[in-house]
């Protein structure tokens, strides 16, 4: 006997075809939500912090003494002076550079010449930076230095990453 000539009926269910009309509806609204979720991420990011707003809230969590804040602040001013320095020696460098390479007959040894002055003006301010940095970590506590490296470690990490998203 069947549930038909029993005069029995299903209670309250869904046809078959019911069934998957609905599960196909929950899985493209998750499916759009998720790329609405992702494409929300990547162009509403929020912008990176400009070097002085990090060196701030790095001063903040490393918790610094007396004195080492004036110590700590000379170094966040020497770093970002010498970061202008270095892009007002190198900027000019590498649009003479790349103004030969666009020339018909560019001077290839010209070119090579203001990378090669770009590149060693970049490895001095380079040893300047590890320098003063060396300096810096010297009147820190062990765990400020930890602190201090995960947040340059985070900055790359980071820079990284944006290389690779505006690679796309």
């Amino acid at each position: 006997m069947t549930a038909v000539t029993t005069g029995l009926r299903r209670s309250g269910g869904l046809s078959p075809h019911r069934l998957i009309a609905a599960l196909l509806a929950i899985s493209v609204a998750l499916n759009l939500c998720f790329v609405a979720g992702a494409l929300w991420s990547r162009f509403n990011a929020p912008p990176p912090l400009t070097a002085s707003e990090r060196f701030r809230k790095l001063e903040a969590t490393l918790d610094l003494t007396d004195q080492q804040r004036p110590v700590y602040r000379a170094y966040v001013a020497a770093t970002l002076a010498r970061t202008a320095r270095q892009r007002r020696e190198i900027d000019p460098l590498l649009t003479a550079a790349w103004s030969e390479i666009a020339k018909a007959q560019p001077d290839d040894d010209a070119v090579m010449q203001r990378f090669d002055e770009a590149s060693a003006l970049w490895r001095g301010s380079q040893h300047e930076a590890v320098n003063a940095t060396l300096s810096l970590l010297a009147t820190f506590t062990p765990e400020q230095r930890e602190r201090f490296a995960a947040d340059e470690l985070e900055r790359r990490a980071a820079a990284r990453h944006r290389r690779l998203e505006e690679a796309r």
